[in-house]
């Protein structure tokens, strides 16, 4: 059995002092033939850890049905990280955001508006009930307690942020123990004080999520949590694009000084993304910033390594500190992969779009 526990400043993998050094890989994002070269080079880097959601709108398509097959075969995404010994931090939701559709919340239950989404109302809460009760299952097998490189798995995503319906969290930490959850359970906020009153639980491991301000963010998670491994659970080392809007990205030396700002303060971390992928067919999602805002198909994100799976310069960067803080790999980083030519596309039918206006419905955004 294994077991990742707390200390008053740190973490202990069976009795043995553990620093968490991940990074986001979310296997959705990814085609599955890529994913044993993603989490190599995730090794390569100097990670022990990735870290990845689960979409429920992905896995549960319909009432009552579970995909767990070709992108969506998790189980198998679990197998090859720990076959490259890696850990795994799990983050199920059922909200995950992710800029993903709908943030993970299916289709046919966000239709339903009578529904009070992300709260302890029993129609979401049954629904996410007999979701888990289906995930579960094939899931225990790779969780730690059973040998599995699942170390600690995640309750809601900044719920602070959204609400503060501490029953509803409670509710969902009882659901996931009741369903054989035996690890570390944590939630994660952004390093607000409201936000992380409003979005932890007593007895649960409380994360900051933040891209700056390294010893002020700190500061305030260990304002709120006084004793505890101090972790920064998403650590932004980039950020994704809207459809018209500018290329987002953030400068190397600006990001590996920050990273060294954490693991110097003996922090733990995940950054996000370590490997962003694509956001492939209508799975991207939007915000609405005074107009409605949808994000593009590439969630390259800026991140170490690249959408199509290169080292890049925070690769490297990456790299160099955290050899500074713990040993990493001792063989080569890989070598840009070879790419397919370009290929051109002839277009040869079109639809006119306006006829099909009538047609569309429009689904009002969900309320607070």
């Amino acid at each position: 059995m294994t077991a990742l526990t707390t200390t008053p400043d740190g973490f202990l993998l069976n009795g043995t002092p553990l620093r968490i050094i991940s990074g986001a890989l979310h296997y959705f994002r990814v085609h599955p033939d890529h994913w044993p070269d993603r989490l190599h080079k995730a090794r390569l880097m100097g990670l022990n850890t990735v870290e990845t959601y689960i979409p429920w709108n992905l896995h549960q398509p319909e009432p009552g049905t579970l995909v767990l097959d070709g992108l969506l075969d998790l189980p198998r995404f679990l197998r090859l990280a720990a076959a490259e010994g890696l850990h795994v931090l799990l983050r199920p939701g059922p909200y995950i955001c992710a800029e993903w559709d709908g943030g993970g919340l299916p289709h046919w239950l966000t239709a339903d508006t009578d529904i009070r989404l992300r709260s302890s109302d029993p129609r979401f809460t049954g629904a996410v009930d007999r979701y888990l009760d289906l995930l579960l299952p094939p899931l225990l097998p790779h969780m730690a307690a059973s040998g599995g490189p699942v170390i600690a798995v995640q309750v809601e995503n900044e719920y602070g942020a959204y609400g503060d319906d501490t029953a509803y969290l409670k509710h969902l930490e009882a659901a996931l123990r009741t369903r054989g959850v035996e690890e570390l359970l944590f939630t994660c906020d952004q390093a607000d004080p409201e936000h992380l009153a409003k979005g932890s639980l007593p007895g649960v491991l409380a994360t900051g999520t933040f891209g700056g301000r390294i010893d002020r963010s700190l500061e305030r998670l260990r304002e709120h949590q006084p004793q505890g491994p101090l972790m920064c659970a998403e650590f932004w080392i980039g950020w994704f694009d809207h459809w018209g809007g500018p290329h987002h990205g953030r400068d190397t030396e600006d990001a590996a000084a920050d990273l060294d700002r954490l693991l110097s303060a003996g922090a733990s971390v995940n950054i996000y993304m370590f490997h962003g992928g694509t956001n492939f067919g209508f799975t991207n999602g939007a915000n609405h910033h005074h107009t409605y805002a949808p994000t593009v198909t590439s969630y390259d994100y800026d991140a170490p390594l690249t959408e199509h799976g290169d080292p890049g310069p925070k690769y490297h960067a990456f790299r160099e500190v955290i050899a500074r803080h713990t040993q990493v790999p001792d063989e080569p980083v890989p070598s840009p992969a070879p790419k397919l030519p370009p290929t051109t596309v002839e277009l040869t039918h079109r639809t006119p779009l306006l006829p099909l206006l009538s047609t569309a419905k429009a689904t009002p955004a969900p309320e607070d």
